[in-house]
């Protein structure tokens, strides 16, 4: 049998060999072992840590062994067996495995030898680990053989820590991006948020096509990011605001791409990555944005797509949010009003906050509803869709003229000029007033002749109008935070509308003194009448020509 051994070789060194290789499987297999058994039980990694590091002393007949690694709050902990040991020439290890260094190390220190090296993945430094072998065995002690004992155990520890490590960071990324987009204003949110993302993943340019309300894509906004700042912002009054609008509704529903070709967004088969997602809303059927994203270092990775992923996922959440406060706004304020509402983010507090300002009041009212109701349009069904028909066409008018709706009582709209900003003098808020006036009586004169409603043509449709401008305590009231105002002047309003005769427009004879020079609008004769509860009857002239 010794003839067959290898030539130099001793029985020994085989044998020895043989240990070192068992040495070396079963610290594999315990590492191994232990890590399988923390991520099962779902261990915190100072448990692990507690759990592994004296049995891997036991095994390599170490006195003490550390890791030095980031815990679950990212912080850099070191872990160490026994617990209270002093690791000698700690300085020194951690200077010479720093990221910048990256040295293995073999250090005497006293009666102890120490070894030690970098923990990395993939390039990416996150820690150190080492040993410290006792003076009573060094002379048995091999230290290539400590070196690749270490080596093994923190091959196996690698991944575990790194996964550690890139799970927190995730969670850090995400809780950011969810702090930045709970800004009240969505556009200063999505900035912030997509500063964070531009921070942990390798994002050039980033284009977010997203819609204010579910149910209307022409309230499309369309954003875009170069280097984590924007560039593009519909919401702003750049002057092709409206045809990007376009092009983004073409896009957010799979159309056309001529949105990604006007802004040089790479196609799929050119240069740079791109990652695009769609954005849905309360339900899969609703499209209610979409993002594309392109990468400055090639393809994204699994962690980019999945911060990526959370990112739209945060978006989804926050677009609903903002569709709720869009549609809540949108029920009293024009568009461009609540575009501008929401780009401040104490637009409750500065704008719709209870004030007292003078304000242009409309009343319109269709003539005779009563009568029609009951001998024209006879059944409920005929009386409601006029009304929802009529009242449409009259809010629309309302937003055109830069007006407020504040409510519908029965048949009769009520509108305000002047609300939320007040950026008009008080004369210029009346002339506004009398032009919705003019709108609303054409639009009332012409409605019979729209389908469905051939029983009102034999007599046609009417309105009676009344037009104030009086000090109003205007904003936000009530547990509903509907917006309307209150005053006497109000009160006059509507009943100098219930005085007017069909398609007469009356106004107020002290609010035309109001009117700015040249302002183009006739009046006729003043007239007044008594009502009720009112001390002084009322003075007012009708509109004859504008």
């Amino acid at each position: 049998m010794a003839a067959q051994i290898g030539k130099g070789a001793e029985p020994k060194d085989e044998y020895e060999d043989a240990r070192k290789l068992r040495q070396l499987l079963q610290l594999r297999a315990l590492v191994d072992d232990l890590i399988e058994e923390g991520l099962l039980d779902r261990k915190p990694l100072a448990e692990v840590m507690r759990g592994m590091l004296p049995r891997i002393c036991d095994l390599v007949g170490a006195r003490a062994a550390f890791v030095q690694s980031y815990d679950e709050d990212l912080r850099l902990s070191v872990f160490r067996t026994p617990k209270d040991v002093v690791i000698p020439d700690w300085d020194a290890i951690v200077a010479r495995t720093a990221n910048e260094t990256r040295e293995v190390l073999t250090l005497k220190e006293g009666a102890d030898l120490i070894i030690a090296q970098p923990l990395d993945v993939a390039g990416e430094w996150f820690g150190r680990a080492g040993l410290v072998v006792p003076a009573d065995s060094m002379e048995a002690v091999d230290p290539d053989h400590l070196h690749e004992l270490l080596d093994i155990a923190c091959e196996e520890l690698d991944n575990f820590l790194f996964s550690i490590k890139a799970a927190r960071e995730k969670h850090r990324v995400m809780m950011e991006l969810a702090d930045a987009l709970r800004h009240r204003v969505l556009s200063e949110g999505l900035r912030q948020a997509v500063s964070v993302l531009s921070a942990s993943t390798p994002i050039d340019r980033l284009l977010l096509a997203y819609v204010a309300q579910e149910d209307s894509a022409a309230t499309l906004q369309v954003q875009l990011f170069e280097g984590g700042k924007l560039a593009v912002d519909t919401m702003s009054d750049a002057s092709d605001v409206h045809e990007l609008r376009d092009l983004g509704r073409e896009w957010l529903f799979g159309r056309s791409s001529e949105l990604l070709e006007r802004l040089g967004f790479a196609s799929r088969d050119g240069g740079g990555a791109r990652e695009e997602v769609l954005i849905s809303g309360v339900t899969n059927a609703v499209r209610v944005g979409k993002v594309v994203a392109t990468s400055k270092s090639g393809a994204f990775n699994t962690y980019d797509r999945e911060l990526l992923a959370g990112f739209t996922g945060f978006i989804r959440q926050r677009v609903v949010d903002f569709n709720k406060e869009w549609r809540r706004l949108a029920a009293s304020f024009r568009q461009e009003d609540v575009a501008r509402l929401l780009g401040a983010d104490d637009y409750e507090s500065r704008y719709l906050a209870p004030r007292e300002d003078l304000v242009a009041i409309g009343y319109a009212d269709i003539a005779g509803f009563t009568r029609l109701s009951e001998q024209v349009l006879r059944t409920p069904s005929a009386v409601g869709a006029l009304v929802e028909a009529w009242s449409a066409e009259a809010v629309r008018l309302v937003f055109e003229r830069g007006g407020v709706f504040d409510k519908m009582i029965g048949d009769c709209i009520l509108a305000l000029f002047g609300p939320p900003f007040y950026d008009q003098s008080p004369g210029e808020r009346l002339a506004a007033a009398l032009r919705w006036a003019v709108d609303i009586r054409q639009m009332t004169r012409e409605f019979a002749a729209r389908p469905g409603f051939e029983a009102l043509r034999e007599e046609g449709l009417g309105v009676t109008i009344g037009v104030n401008l009086a000090p109003l305590f205007v904003g936000t009231f009530g547990p509903n935070r509907n917006f309307t105002g209150f005053s006497s002047g109000m009160n006059n309003t509507a009943r100098l509308q219930s005085t007017a005769r069909r398609d007469e427009i009356l106004v107020m004879s002290e609010a035309i003194e109001q009117l700015p020079a040249g302002h183009g609008f006739a009046f006729g004769e003043e007239r007044s009448a008594a009502v009720k509860n009112v001390a002084q009857p009322l003075r007012f002239r009708p509109l004859e020509r504008s």
